[in-house]
């Protein structure tokens, strides 16, 4: 008889409360119950999630008081029912919860404060920023790459929501709503998706896996899979001009002075530099003049400055160590190429974006453009201009040099990279003489032109590296007689 009255309980079931999720949300809260207390409550925004209904009297209670315990989220606003749908909380462990809280209850205990003194009773250790802090000493000697960036996605979203809880009394519900909370300040900026929230819930569950792992925290990763629970990001493509657009860019920057009389020299000079090296902004604006090579004029970027975290080499075409020249008498006592003597220290990043908008690049009437939008341009020129796919992304800092196929020296892809950033200096001059190659349709006799004098900058390339390949060969033991056989079959 006890079973038929449980079983009676059990009124919904999975199908029925995916039906009721994908309803259209009810104009005032709707209560749909399961019995024994628990109830999933669906509300006007679309959001579903599950209570408990429960009584109890503390001790400073003078009568019992009709409480809820809020077990946790069926559904978010912001998910759609589809076929790779998964709830947060399905049914079973709704009931499963349910039955916790009634045993909590029948010791006396109030589910609801006792789930409030788990999150206070803890060790410092055990705090969620200590872990996080932990980690990220960790990762720093392992692979430093963007642990910058991590920092600032703890410091600036994640630890003001999970901070100060001991991660073991973390809930679903907390890093869900700490992610909704990321994409909802990012959407009242404008934004329809905020990549810093997803890329928050990724950092979120790694310091879980690192807390599992590493530290023995026997508990689970909840935060695994939770970025679910926010609007899908789609990465938008930086902003740039189109190449056609490139030379009457490169003029606004020469005559940006005579245009704009309170510009500075160093803006000029800067943004020129970009479109010659096409480095990150931050790495510009860092610049030092002891990173100079002048023997073999190349810049010199230390891994600590570099994103991906080991030192990079930016070949120096005579038009870029003009510019760098340039600021020698304003800025060398200082230490760094480019100084903002306003504020005392190096440019910040609005430098070169603030520009760009006083020179209209603001949508209106030029398209949208941005410093990091240079790299763009450089890419896709380069491309055309029929650079070698490797040495492209290797000078543009996106490839591990160690991990590019078919390669044994970095000499190897220093001399191609040197051929690669000359040329691109003169094509940059040609552009602003209104006298580039037309990467639209030519006519018969400019395309064999073309291709011929690209054909002649694949062999220049394809020399250097036979080059450099048999002094390396040599520098190994090679012998004398292998190397002529090799030289021949190449």
């Amino acid at each position: 008889m006890a079973a038929l009255n449980m079983k009676k309980d059990y009124l919904l079931t999975d199908n029925g409360v995916k039906s009721i999720a994908k309803q259209s949300a009810p104009e005032k809260i709707t209560r749909y119950s399961d019995g024994n207390s628990l109830s999933l409550i669906q509300h006007p925004n679309g959001s579903l999630f599950w209570q408990m209904s429960y009584r109890y009297q503390s001790d400073k209670d003078i009568k019992v008081k009709q409480k809820t315990y809020q077990i946790g989220i069926y559904k978010s606003s912001k998910q759609v029912i589809d076929t790779s749908f998964k709830p947060h909380v399905t049914l079973k462990q709704a009931r499963i919860e349910r039955d916790k809280a009634k045993a909590l209850l029948a010791d006396g205990i109030d589910p609801t404060a006792h789930k409030s003194i788990e999150k206070t009773n803890f060790e410092q250790k055990d705090l969620f920023k200590v872990i996080a802090e932990s980690y990220l000493k960790e990762k720093s000697k392992t692979t430093s790459k963007n642990v910058q960036k991590l920092q600032g996605f703890l410091d600036n979203h994640i630890l003001k929501h999970l901070g100060e809880y001991p991660i073991g009394a973390i809930t679903t519900q907390d890093i869900i709503k700490t992610g909704l909370a990321i994409q909802t300040s990012f959407e009242q900026q404008g934004k329809h998706t905020s990549e810093t929230a997803h890329k928050s819930m990724g950092l979120i569950s790694s310091i879980f896996d690192y807390a599992i792992n590493t530290l023995g925290y026997n508990i689970i990763n909840i935060a695994s899979g939770r970025n679910k629970a926010l609007r899908p990001h789609k990465a938008e493509r930086m902003k740039a001009v189109e190449q056609h657009e490139f030379p009457e860019l490169l003029r606004n920057i020469d005559n940006y002075i005579e245009n704009h009389p309170n510009g500075h020299e160093q803006t000029v000079a800067g943004l020129q530099l970009m479109t010659l090296c096409f480095v990150r902004t931050k790495e510009l604006r860092f610049f030092e003049w002891s990173e100079i090579d002048y023997h073999k004029s190349v810049w010199r970027i230390p891994s600590h400055k570099m994103k991906m975290r080991q030192d990079h080499i930016i070949p120096l075409s005579p038009q870029a160590m003009a510019i760098i020249e340039r600021m020698r008498p304003l800025t060398e006592h200082t230490g760094y190429v480019f100084y903002n003597f306003e504020s005392n220290k190096p440019y910040s990043e609005a430098w070169f974006n603030q520009a760009l908008q006083r020179m209209g690049y603001t949508g209106d009437p030029y398209p949208k453009m941005t410093g990091h939008g240079f790299r763009q341009l450089a890419s896709t020129g380069l491309y055309e201009l029929k650079f070698f796919r490797d040495v492209i992304e290797i000078q543009l800092s996106h490839l591990d040099q160690s991990s590019v196929k078919n390669r044994y020296d970095l000499s190897a892809h220093l001399a191609e990279r040197q051929v690669m950033m000359s040329q691109w200096a003169r094509h940059l001059d040609n552009l602003r003489a209104g006298c580039a190659i037309n990467f639209g349709l030519l006519s018969t006799e400019a395309l064999n032109s073309v291709m011929t004098e690209r054909g002649r900058q694949e062999m220049q390339i394809v020399a250097y590296e036979k080059d450099t390949l048999i002094r390396y060969l040599k520098s190994k033991g090679i012998s004398e007689d292998i190397l002529i056989s090799l030289n021949e079959q190449l």
